[in-house]
């Protein structure tokens, strides 16, 4: 038993007629943000947005505030079904999920519920299951004793990136274009601003058919990054900024686009959960420090005076942030990993 939002009608008809959900935004003259939380039940369609429904897809403001009034009906029905456990909740992130804004507290346990089964798309445990762990199963993460302690937390931050992520218009997906993209990402990193990296990285991403975002891991998630494919022609790179520096950053977004250009698209990758020294992981690894140093060759790191000067100078032959040469020279242990380290760009979640 399950509730079907409007928003599935929705998406149903703009794939029917090739419109991507920035032409909805557009249109409806709305916030991507907005336009995806009510694709995914997430915002309540009201008057307005039935009307804007019904100007630019059609059928009357009538139909869409009954599929609207019938999805209500249906996740209230769930809160009282035996098939809903608060057990489930507690397994859930809930106050993280609150605290980040992916979804709301109700005004009794019942609704905060039924609020986490709309966003996870899912109104019982088995169903929630049977969806993630199967998803979760293509990573080498199934073999890990963390699955089944982290599998609610883990499975929220997922979806998160797959609600962010159709507010991101893209091109096809493009690997030639990627790579060819590698230098204007590369200089990115030298660039301490996240309020400016970041839309720019989104905007080379995005012409190559890779959506990335920026979402913080509630507790129980330790992933720093995760990868798949969302469709055959639309990929999406998940980051967590976990460790809020500069160097784990920027490596994690070259070792994901590793796992674009090398490895199968019917995976999915999670950073900082997978083992390391996994041959997919090594291979993702690799082509991170090849793409990061391309102009320097990876061996500048073995042969680079450990010093300040040496380090920033090799940096700015290399065209990349100085934080990035002391994190692999510290994943190198040719320096302790408390040396250098006031070298490497800091970031906050409030930024």
């Amino acid at each position: 038993m399950w509730a079907t939002a409007p928003g599935a009608t929705v998406l149903d008809v703009l794939q029917e007629r090739g419109w991507a959900v920035g032409y909805l935004a557009k249109e409806t003259h709305r916030d991507l943000h907005d336009v995806s939380r009510l694709l995914y039940g997430l915002a309540p369609l009201d008057a307005c947005w039935a009307d804007s429904l019904s100007r630019v897809l059609g059928s009357t403001a009538a139909f869409w505030l009954r599929r609207e009034e019938q999805y209500r009906s249906d996740l209230r029905r769930l809160s009282t079904s035996a098939e809903v456990s608060h057990a489930w909740l507690d397994a859930l992130p809930v106050r993280d999920m609150i605290k980040f804004g992916w979804i709301e507290r109700g005004h009794s346990p019942d609704e905060t519920l039924i609020n986490a089964c709309a966003f996870l798309g899912a109104s019982t445990l088995k169903a929630f299951e049977s969806k993630y762990e199967r998803l979760i199963g293509t990573s080498a993460y199934r073999q890990s004793s963390a699955f089944e302690t982290n599998s609610a937390a883990m499975a929220a931050w997922l979806r998160q990136g797959e609600i962010e992520a159709t507010a991101i218009d893209c091109q096809p997906w493009n690997e030639d274009r990627l790579r060819a993209s590698l230098d204007d990402i590369r200089a990115l990193t030298r660039t301490s601003d996240t309020a400016e990296f970041m839309p720019a990285l989104q905007r080379i991403l995005g012409a190559c058919g890779v959506a990335v975002i920026a979402a913080r891991a509630p507790e129980g998630c330790r992933a720093s990054g995760a990868t798949r494919f969302l469709a055959p022609k639309k990929a999406l790179i998940q980051l967590s900024f976990r460790y809020l520096s500069d160097d784990q950053f920027w490596f994690t977004v070259f070792h994901e686009i590793g796992h674009l250009v090398l490895h199968a698209h019917e995976r999915l990758f999670l950073e900082g959960l997978e083992e390391r020294h996994s041959e997919v992981e090594t291979e993702a690894d690799e082509f991170a420090l090849r793409a990061l140093f391309d102009r320097v060759g990876a061996d500048a790191l073995e042969t680079v005076s450990l010093t300040q000067f040496s380090i920033a100078r090799l940096a700015k032959r290399a065209g990349v942030s100085p934080g990035l040469v002391v994190g692999q020279l510290q994943d190198k242990k040719r320096i302790p990993f408390k040396h250098f380290n006031y070298m490497k760009v800091r970031y906050a979640w409030e930024d």
